[in-house]
């Protein structure tokens, strides 16, 4: 038999640390640690004190996690609060006993171990001298573990702060210690917990911040706890070299210090981070009161090198820097190569050379590269550089050497001591060549959009003969022109980026696919004989511009073939200031709005929409959009109407806004569809 000295009930708040060896349910055995705090001798907190990261079998883990051993609401924490040394030596966990109901762990027997093991290595805690002590009474909160994220503008930390229920937490961020006037911790996220929230601000801290979080627990009677501190770190990737991730960790030991860090991509876009650094547990005790803020130090730096020791702790601080760097070598590895293109352009004219460069801010690093030819690769599978690169030594110049245009893919990464680095990518597209008389205007031919569009006349005609793709670099004519395919059947093809008209323009017998074209003020005709290539996205055709535009008159748009989008104002937050004439009939298909979103039509629009056109959408005014003037819709003989969640709405913004003129239409129109269109102030109706 073996009798246990029971200390007397100590005052104010202890801290101690105790482990035991447990064999576990199936995976171990395992060093069991906890931390156990207690107030005047009785345990108000335990704590897992390295438990859970050592436990690798499943089983073993579900116990200590799923079935919540240390669950602080139901678990050991919860059984042992209010307990002494005395108490723990004579409780029993024993599942479904009833003479030991409020002791109950669950009716499982790995549930009993677990919980047994907690209880022993609770009583090895209390047997043992504190690792710290103080004559407060008062609880100290505990706050969420110290953390790094990057330096973005959408990132934030949670700092969550527990403590006694009837206390008040209260909290500074300027390095002083809070008082009973400091601010009061609040209700963070959608969790039920209270803190702080902590946000990202590279704008004013470009080079990334650490933000000391310092807490303490008032009682009602104005007494307070020891005032805790955790740093929490914004933090940009490593400037000069990078990390492989490791989600699992890597360890390393110096000086008879082993450290842990772990490197991951929080935002999943090939930058790796320092997220979390690690010391065994003795060491991680021992410099307990230094290491935080020297962590925080190395997550800001991202690296050991530069990293000031903690003053008062510079030798031991160094030690750390010596085993941390060791677990950093490990997974450092070269920087991704940087990847620039001159000139940088969208789209590049078929016939156009571009120059590549390749660097690495990584000193000794090899970089390597591929290029891919849409128009000759088999597959979709781009070569990878790390096993069929080729090794950069000076600038290189590429072109797609293909009439038919496509796109180079263009791959490098860079290695340093047999370790790749990420994978950097640019996509290079070029139009389509054309033919030597691809463009014809007065009798004569051109090969180049620029000559052709430079040489056409007041009134004049561009004819195609060749699919025609237009690169950001092209523009439209100076002069009111017509621009139609050659006589024939073929309709040849416009297409490439958006495009500004800087004169009246009528598109005739052609293929459309130009992305979005802005009227800019100007008088647009699509001819009857015009046809839209399929498309994703669709097409839109502003009558305004992507900034501030004007109408010398009362500008007209017309529409008679192809399926578009118009839209009477231009885009974005721009104001256009006219007034709008647009008429669609033939065999159009077209969604119709006054105002873009957030656009201002500074004047009057009027929507003409003749018998057979197919009207799939109306709204007068998009979200934020407005018309300063009058909006009338008028519709003529029996256009037909999107037959599922059909929308033709005056205005978003306002109650009731603008005419429907009805005058003209057919009385079975008016009568099946009259009810749809909704939110016009006024509708005008025929005499009869």
């Amino acid at each position: 038999m073996q009798f246990v000295a029971i200390p007397s009930l100590t005052s104010g708040t202890r801290t101690y640390i105790g482990t035991v060896t447990d064999d576990g349910v199936s995976g171990g055995p395992y060093q069991v640690s906890v931390r156990v705090t207690t107030t005047n001798g009785k345990i108000t907190r335990v704590q897992d004190n390295g438990t859970e990261g050592s436990i690798d079998d499943a089983s073993d883990h579900a116990f200590w996690s799923g079935y919540g051993i240390m669950n602080s609401d139901y678990g050991m924490p919860a059984i042992l609060r209010g307990k002494t040394l005395y108490d723990l030596l004579d409780m029993h966990i024993v599942p479904g006993d009833p003479e030991h109901t409020t002791e109950e762990i669950d009716a499982v027997s790995g549930a009993t171990v677990w919980a047994n093991a907690v209880r022993y290595a609770a009583i090895a805690a209390l047997r043992s001298a504190p690792v710290s002590k103080s004559e407060s009474t008062v609880l100290a909160p505990t706050l969420t573990e110290q953390t790094c994220v990057p330096n973005a503008s959408y990132k934030y930390i949670d700092v969550a702060m527990n403590a006694d229920d009837d206390t008040t937490i209260r909290y500074t961020l300027d390095g002083t210690d809070p008082t009973a006037d400091s601010t009061k911790a609040a209700s963070i996220g959608r969790s039920g917990d209270i803190g702080v929230r902590l946000s990202a601000d590279p704008t004013n801290h470009p080079s990334g911040q650490v933000i000391e979080v310092r807490a303490a627990a008032f009682a009602k009677d104005g007494t307070h706890s020891d005032v805790v501190r955790q740093f929490y770190v914004f933090a940009n990737p490593l400037k000069n070299a990078a990390y492989t991730a490791i989600y699992s960790g890597v360890s390393a030991e110096a000086d008879g210090i082993t450290a842990t860090i772990v490197t991951e991509s929080p935002n999943y876009d090939n930058y790796n981070y320092i997220t979390s650094l690690k010391l065994d547990s003795a060491h991680s005790e021992q410099y307990a009161d230094f290491l935080p803020e020297l962590f925080s130090r190395i997550y800001l730096a991202q690296t050991t090198e530069g990293v000031k020791p903690i003053e008062g702790h510079e030798q031991e601080s160094q030690a750390v820097l010596s085993a941390v760097q060791a677990a950093l070598n490990q997974a450092l590895t070269a920087s991704k190569p940087t990847l620039t293109v001159s000139p940088e352009k969208t789209t590049y004219a078929n016939a156009d050379e571009v120059t590549v460069t390749l660097d690495c801010p990584t000193n000794g690093a090899e970089i390597y590269y591929t290029v891919d030819n849409s128009t000759t690769m088999t597959g979709s599978t781009l070569s990878d550089p790390t096993r069929t690169g080729i090794k950069y030594e000076n600038p290189l110049s590429v072109s797609i050497r293909d009439i038919a245009g496509g796109k180079l893919y263009i791959r490098a990464a860079a290695k340093k001591d047999g370790k790749w680095s990420g994978i950097v990518r640019k996509d290079l597209t070029f139009a389509k060549g054309v033919k030597e008389n691809a463009f014809v205007v007065d009798g004569k031919n051109y090969q180049s959009w620029s000559a052709a569009s430079a040489a056409v006349k007041e009134g004049g005609t561009i004819v195609l003969n060749d699919d025609v793709q237009l690169t950001e670099e092209d523009k439209l004519p100076d002069v009111a022109c017509t621009i139609r395919s050659a006589d024939g059947e073929t309709k040849y093809r416009l297409s490439g980026s958006p495009m500004t008209m800087n004169a009246d323009l009528t598109l005739s017998n052609i293929s459309y696919a130009l992305g979005n074209l802005y009227a800019n003020g100007h008088n647009l005709k699509i001819s009857n004989d015009v046809e839209t290539a399929w498309s994703w996205t669709g097409y839109n055709l502003y009558a305004g511009s992507t900034a501030e535009s004007t109408a010398a008159d009362t500008q007209h748009i017309s529409v008679q073939a192809g399926d578009f989008a118009v839209i009477a104002s231009g885009r974005g937050s721009t104001t256009h200031k006219a007034d709008v004439d647009v008429a669609v009939g033939g065999s159009a298909e077209v969604e119709l709005a006054g105002a873009y979103m957030g656009a201002t039509l500074d004047g009057n629009v009027t929507f003409h929409v003749a018998d057979g056109v197919k009207l799939n959408q109306f709204l007068g005014e998009q979200s934020g959009g407005s018309i300063t003037g009058n909006l009338t819709l008028q519709i003529n003989g029996t256009p037909t109407l999107k037959s599922y969640n059909p929308t033709y709405k005056a205005s978003v913004n306002k109650g009731s806004f603008g005419t429907l003129d009805l005058t003209d239409a057919a009385a079975n129109f008016i009568t099946a569809n009259r009810d749809k269109f909704t939110g016009f102030a006024t509708t005008v109706m025929p005499t009869a």
